[in-house]
């Protein structure tokens, strides 16, 4: 299960559709569904985020129901699209596709007066890649899943590493936030060298959107917190709680002990 301190994680996710739990089919088994093309999804160029980051900014969205946004701080191919479509001049014509396991978005537009730009997306899900996510065990709930996959770059190749550190996906809702946040095998063997027992999915995630590493429970474990449980380490992290405020909180404790 997601813990509740990673909702503020997903700003790219504003209202992302909610996916059911998928029963583990056979090795081999095809997806239980092709997943139809999206039409008219909504692109736009330089109208800010929703979440106060800056303007030059691109976005997807579709129906209210899904929000995604990207900067140049974004993957290189993000990063191209944006140089692009900066460099057109209001009236121009605007075209790019954004190609990714998961599927394809192929865009068209037109460039704005102040820099902006908008238009619409044709999004063709990969059937492949829906094969893929089923013979783990994975069930992506319909094609807006897939466009969320797509957004997020998901990869097979991440259910395959984290598999193999004895991580399991139950839906495709855990494989966008994995993606979204940048969740790999070599995190996770990070934290678990560092003495976090970590298992469950849900828990990596949180921990990766908290920003919980290695040298943070080293820290902590200097101040007096050695071996935290995973559930505690997350529930400190998302207090706030520090290794120098830990210290001082020991003193205090220690001083009123005294007193007693």
């Amino acid at each position: 299960m997601l813990r509740a301190p990673i909702i503020a994680a997903f700003a790219l996710f504003a209202a992302a559709p909610s996916l059911p739990q998928a029963a583990v089919p056979a090795e081999n088994a095809a997806p239980r569904h092709a997943y139809p093309a999206i039409e008219r999804i909504g692109w736009s160029y330089g109208e800010g985020s929703i979440h106060g980051g800056p303007a030059d900014q691109l976005r997807f969205f579709r129906e209210r129901h899904f929000n995604s946004s990207s900067g140049p701080q974004e993957s290189a191919d993000v990063k191209a699209i944006i140089a692009t479509i900066a460099a057109t001049h209001a009236g121009d014509r605007v075209s790019f596709t954004l190609t990714r396991e998961a599927g394809a978005l192929a865009c068209s537009g037109r460039a704005e007066e102040g820099g902006h730009a908008s238009g619409t997306c044709r999004f063709d899900p990969d059937q492949v890649f829906a094969a893929g996510l089923t013979r783990h065990g994975i069930a992506a709930e319909d094609s807006d899943a897939m466009l969320g996959l797509t957004l997020v770059d998901a990869h097979i190749a991440t259910v395959d590493g984290l598999a193999a550190e004895g991580f399991r996906f139950q839906n495709a809702g855990e494989l966008i936030a994995v993606s979204a946040l940048g969740v790999t095998p070599a995190y996770a063997g990070d934290l678990r060298a560092a003495g976090l027992q970590v298992d469950a999915i849900g828990d990596l995630i949180a921990a990766r959107a908290l920003k919980i590493d290695a040298q943070w429970l080293a820290d902590m474990a200097r101040a007096g917190y050695p071996d935290l449980a995973v559930g505690k380490a997350i529930q400190m992290r998302a207090l706030g709680i520090t290794p120098d405020y830990a210290i001082r909180m020991g003193r205090v404790l220690h001083a009123v002990h005294e007193i007693e």
